[in-house]
């Protein structure tokens, strides 16, 4: 009965705030990693500088002003969704080194996925039917 009436309470005070998003996990995880870095280095500026990012973070969370913390989020992703797209590509070049090659089309520039032939080889491009030549050597 106590948990219910907290958990109305709670839902009532965050009505009409911004909450948690994408830039407050970033945010997030940049404070762990400072806090990690400030028990091996013990300094200062580290703490205040977590502490600032915690402090934001839940200014950030309970403000209510959506559109402006909306249009933070929307910046913060147009700026981690590429990192985020060649780590992943970096990856899976990783994963799959034994079965594929990538390899980018002098002409067009698109990266392509080539299968393992040792040696020189001549490939065409997909997208622009440009004939190439591409070594291989492990």
């Amino acid at each position: 009965m106590n948990l219910e009436r907290f958990k109305e309470k709670l839902v009532k005070f965050m009505s009409g705030r911004y909450g948690i998003d994408q830039l407050y996990y970033a945010l997030l995880l940049l404070t762990m990693v400072l806090m990690l870095v400030n028990l091996k280095v013990d300094s200062l500026i580290l703490m205040l500088l977590s502490n600032g990012v915690i402090l934001l973070l839940i200014l950030r969370s309970f403000s209510r002003n959506i559109s402006r913390r909306a249009w933070e989020n929307k910046k913060f992703l147009k700026i981690w969704y590429p990192i985020k797209r060649k780590a992943r590509m970096l990856f899976r070049r990783i994963k799959e080194i034994k079965v594929h090659r990538y390899r980018k089309c002098p002409n067009c520039k698109k990266t392509l996925q080539l299968p393992v032939k040792r040696g020189k080889n001549t490939v065409k491009c997909p997208r622009c039917q440009e004939k190439f030549e591409v070594r291989v050597i492990l």
